[in-house]
């Protein structure tokens, strides 16, 4: 179902972007409405897909304890959504994209050991339909 979005609805986006943590009360303060559009307009957006989740940003300290990798895949099916769906319950995975090329698609990886890395790498090379995986650590981030 497509959903046809106002002017309130991409400055509640804008706003939740930038801090997924602010109470109802102080966005519809923000956006001029009442505290039940804001609830209505947010179960609205996550009904449709506009809004998957919130999350957390972790910051510099644990940044620097989390090991971070990015695992290509390789499938056999042409249909990746079942892979998807294995692939998002697998703790410590994070990101998934599809891929053009020689891989399908990349996993990002994120973890507090070296061990653990290794576990959930084994976990995700036992998902049907995983040809081949190549993965690599993340040694710095390069922000814009």
């Amino acid at each position: 179902m497509e959903q046809i979005m106002d002017d309130t609805d991409r400055k509640l986006l804008q706003i939740l972007t930038e801090d997924g943590r602010r109470s109802i009360s102080d966005l519809a303060i923000e956006l001029g409405v009442s505290r039940a559009t804001v609830q209505n307009r947010i179960a609205r957006m996550q009904d449709c897909g506009t809004i998957n989740r919130f999350t957390v940003e972790i910051g510099a300290d644990e940044a620097e304890n989390t090991i971070s990798a990015f695992c290509l895949l390789k499938l056999i099916a042409n249909d990746t959504r079942p892979t998807i769906s294995a692939l998002r319950k697998i703790r410590g995975t994070g990101d998934i994209h599809s891929l053009s090329g020689s891989f399908d698609m990349i996993v990002e990886i994120n973890t507090h050991s070296l061990r653990s890395l290794d576990e959930i790498l084994d976990d995700i090379r036992r998902v049907d339909d995983v040809a081949e995986t190549v993965s690599s650590l993340r040694l710095a981030k390069v922000s814009r």
